[in-house]
This record gives structure tokens, C-alpha cells and sequence, in this order.
């Protein structure tokens, strides 16, 4: 591919840091949620998401709606060009805290005027804090069958359950923008790049299921081939960056193509992951390698080693 064939967008002025466009989205969304939140738990009978708790203590339902209600700060930040900063994180948990007592505010508001409609109002109207004292202290679960008694207020240990709720929501609004604190980003061009993974080298052999007899021989054995693994990925890196010094983008994929399947690869307790990262606007990019260890939570991510690419590279790499 030619460099003046290649699509290469048109660069448009940017403000520098348009946190305010970030914020006010992330606003409108936690509006337009717990507006949404309210509106069902006024008109359904016994619908309260902000009250699900999978295995009585994760706040599930206050996990999920935070994280809606925050969607709109990364769905903003990746749209401008906003790098998300740690102050941009922490403005996010001011905002989330203010959006989660002004909900409880405004249901307080509610139920004093539905407590004076229905005249239970007897003596002084609580203020907010008597108020939410008392809807800790009644927090009861609720009965899973119908034959069951209902569940018996929990007192003071409410507030532990309650309070885990608000912490759900108000933490579960940084999954979203926290997710890109981590993403590639142009400083010239201010914008997040792209990053698409060109190829996995397996770095140990299959987890393999040891029987009790000979089980030290097994694992001796499991252990060497594991270290034969590694020996192979070191040999092939640098033979890929050899490839990438020399100009041989073609020996570079080639060698990516022997080193097997991604998709099998990847199911390896231990793989280098090989990915071309570059940015739309400038196309400029790099060639990452990391070495992943283990799978979803208990995974473990080491750079090894980076290679810059020139807009001429980064073409013929993409092809």
C-alpha cells in the first residue's frame, strides 16, 4: 500500500482538555438513570434494582445502575479525545457521590409527602439524616416465596448493607472510565489509538491434568516443557525485532502465522501477546509485546518490549 493511498483523516483543531463536555455527559446520564430508576419503583409493584444484593452482601443492582449512570463520562472522553486522568477519576467520584444523595434526597422528599397524604405522619417531620437513619435500621430482606415470613428489620446492621449499596454505586461508576485510563493514547493528536492483536506465541504448553501415580515425574516433566516454551518465544521475539530492524515486514507476519493459532494461543495459561497500535489522525503507531499470565480476574499483564513504527510501516503493516 502506497502512503498517499492510504486513508489517513483530516486533523481538526481540538481543545486541549474539554473536561467540561466529559462531565456534563456523565450528568446527563446519571439523570436520565435514576430518573429512570425512580419512575420504576413508583409504578411497578416491589421493582427496586438498587436493592439487589447477589449472595446477600455484592450490591448488584447498584453495581449496574452506577455503572449506567456513568457511562456517559467514557462514552464522552472517547468521542473528544479526552484522556481520561486521575483527576478526571476523581471529579467522576465526586459526581457519583453528589448524584447518590441527591437521589436519596429527592426519595426522601416523596415519601414525606406520600407519609402527610396518607396522614402517618405523626409528630415532627424527620429531616433527611433521622430519615435515612431510619431506612437503614428498617433494611430487611425481602421473602423469596410467598409462603415465607418476611424478613425482620436488620437494625443497626442495615447500615452495613445499605452503605454497601451506595459504595456500589458510587465505585462502579469508574469501571467504564477506568477502563480507558488504560488505553493507548496520542498525546500530539489527542485521541485514543487502536490496538488490534496480530498474533499470541505460546509461552508454556496446555495445563495437563497430573494423575497420583508418578505425580513429581508428571510435574518435572509438565515443567520442562514448559521451559522448552519459553525458550521458543524468546528465539522467535527476537527474530521479530530483527525482522522489524531490517525493513522484512513480510518475514515479521510470517513468523507471527508459524507461531500458531491466536485463538488456541490464547487459551494458554502463559502467551506473549503481539499488537499494532497506531492513531487515525498522525499514523503513527508501535508494535507491543506483553506477557499475559492467567485468565479474567487473576490476570497478570508485563510489557516486554515496544517497537515504534514509521506511517510507512504502520501501512505496510496493516495490510
Amino acid at each position: 500500500m502506497d502512503l498517499d493511498s492510504a486513508p489517513v483523516e483530516e486533523h481538526f483543531p481540538r481543545s486541549g482538555k474539554p473536561y467540561f463536555a466529559v462531565l456534563l455527559s456523565g450528568f446527563l446520564t446519571s439523570v436520565v438513570t435514576l430518573a429512570g430508576v425512580f419512575v420504576l419503583g413508583r409504578n411497578t409493584d416491589g421493582f427496586h434494582i438498587m436493592g439487589w444484593y447477589a449472595g446477600y452482601v455484592i450490591p448488584a443492582g447498584a453495581v449496574l445502575v452506577g455503572i449506567a449512570a456513568a457511562s456517559g463520562y467514557a462514552v464522552a472522553s472517547w468521542l473528544t479525545g479526552t484522556r481520561i486522568s486521575r483527576g478526571l477519576l476523581l471529579a467522576v467520584v465526586f459526581l457519583q457521590t453528589g448524584a447518590y444523595i441527591t437521589a436519596e434526597y429527592i426519595e426522601y422528599l416523596v415519601v414525606m409527602k406520600d407519609w402527610r397524604q396518607r396522614g402517618l405522619m405523626a409528630g415532627p417531620e424527620p429531616s433527611f439524616p433521622q430519615y435515612y437513619d431510619i431506612k437503614a435500621r428498617s433494611f430487611a430482606w425481602k421473602k423469596q416465596r410467598p409462603l415465607d415470613p418476611p424478613g425482620k428489620p436488620l437494625g443497626g446492621w442495615g447500615y452495613v448493607f445499605v452503605l454497601l449499596g451506595a459504595a456500589g454505586f458510587i465505585l462502579s461508576g469508574l469501571i467504564a472510565p477506568a477502563m480507558l485510563f488504560t488505553v493507548p493514547y496520542c498525546e500530539p493528536c489527542q485521541r485514543y489509538m487502536t490496538t488490534r492483536l496480530i498474533g499470541v506465541l505460546p509461552a508454556s504448553v496446555p495445563i495437563k491434568r497430573i494423575t497420583w501415580k508418578n505425580q513429581e515425574a508428571h510435574a518435572r516433566e509438565h515443567a520442562r516443557e514448559n521451559e522448552e516454551a519459553i525458550a521458543k518465544t524468546n528465539e522467535r521475539l527476537a527474530r521479530l525485532w530483527a525482522a522489524l530492524a531490517e525493513g522484512r515486514t513480510d518475514s515479521f507476519k510470517q513468523e507471527l502465522i508459524e507461531a500458531g493459532s491466536i485463538k488456541a494461543n490464547a487459551k494458554l495459561p502463559r502467551r506473549v501477546c503481539v499488537s499494532l497500535v497506531w492513531c487515525k489522525g498522525c499514523q503513527n503507531g508501535q508494535i507491543i509485546a506483553v506477557l499475559v499470565n492467567g485468565y479474567a480476574e487473576a490476570r497478570q499483564e508485563v510489557l516486554l518490549s515496544q517497537y515504534p513504527l514509521s506511517a510507512t510501516r504502520l501501512c505496510e503493516m496493516r495490510e
